[in-house]
């Protein structure tokens, strides 16, 4: 994506300078990602860290999100916790955006041909570390921006959209999504889920020049909410475990590390079919109305996935994936 807010330097500076870091000597923006802006930032001496402006989530927002990093990296998950600044503060201004500043982290992004069943256990097992940790005290989110209901609103958007095949999507996405709405259970085991764990938002470490087995960071934890570990489970299911077709080792070792972390139970299993259709709903409808295009993610590769996933149906799913 564009960066879509440029702070000049002298607010660069500034910013930097409310932390016990050092002086900023270079800023370089990052084009990534398709929600907010990020700069590379060196200070000196050496260091190096990550700014994130915030594009959607206003001062609260991002106040909350620090508050939830902070509790996870304190709870053992691999996630870089925010820089506290002189005055206390874990998020400040800049450019009339709040924003929030993270120690730099090494590591590499897999891509699909990389990711093997061991490195999917290992995702699998991490995405259960979240649901262990739970929310943050004092900082307990909601069902977030990506429910149901406004998903179904946003159908408005598809239907205006540019690209003609999208268009003819709207009502029956609409459709689809009011039905899930409607019976959605809630009396399943439900949490903080990170609802976005892409392979994108999770480094791992350079062992070898060919071999990544540790995770050094799970990062962007913009969608994270109150929801079924169902649903968590499926999103990262579907987006681990799916190159041209449903690879279903790498899903049922996605299934085994979660497993392995907190066992499964009885209404984690009766939705997670449910869930992995709305999940494969909800990212078709938000890659046709936000910027995903532009960074190459294609919206059509939901709609296959949740082919895929209704080809299966119930039953097969569940012990497609050995449960």
């Amino acid at each position: 994506m564009a960066i879509l807010t440029v702070p000049t330097e002298e607010q660069l500076a500034s910013f930097v300078e409310a932390y016990p870091l050092g002086s900023l000597t270079e800023a370089t923006g990052i084009e990534a990602g398709t929600v907010n802006t990020s700069y590379a930032l060196e200070l000196d001496g050496g260091a190096r860290y990550f700014l994130r402006i915030y594009e959607e989530q206003d001062a609260r927002g991002a106040a909350r999100e620090a508050e939830v990093l902070l509790h996870l990296a304190r709870q053992g998950v691999p996630t870089p916790a925010p820089v506290v600044a002189r005055d206390g503060t874990t998020t400040r201004s800049i450019a009339g955006k709040p924003a929030a500043l993270f120690p730099w982290v090494e590591g590499r992004m897999l891509c699909q041909r990389a990711v093997t069943p061991e490195a999917a256990e290992t995702v699998g097992a991490a995405v259960a570390r979240i649901h262990r940790a739970g929310h943050a005290p004092g900082a307990r989110l909601d069902e977030g921006r990506f429910d149901p209901a406004h998903l179904a609103a946003r159908c408005e958007r598809v239907a205006a959209s540019r690209d003609p095949e999208a268009q003819k999507l709207a009502g029956p996405l609409r459709a689809a999504m009011e039905d899930f709405a409607a019976r959605r259970r809630h009396d399943v085991p439900r949490g903080l889920v990170h609802g976005d764990l892409f392979r994108d938002n999770v480094l791992w470490t350079v062992e070898s020049s060919d071999r990544c087995s540790r995770i050094a960071a799970l990062l962007d934890f913009e969608s994270a909410h109150d929801g079924p570990f169902a649903y968590d489970l499926a999103v990262t299911i579907l987006s681990w475990s799916y190159g041209s077709q449903l690879d279903l080792d790498v899903a049922r070792a996605i299934v085994r590390g979660d497993q392995s972390v907190r066992p499964l139970e009885a209404g984690d299993r009766e939705v997670l079919y449910d869930e992995a259709v709305f999940a494969a709903l909800r990212f078709t409808i938000t890659r046709i109305t936000d910027d995903a295009i532009r960074v190459g993610k294609r919206w059509q590769r939901f709609v296959e996935r949740r082919d895929a996933i209704e080809r299966l149906g119930r039953r097969g799913l569940l012990e497609a994936l050995g449960l």
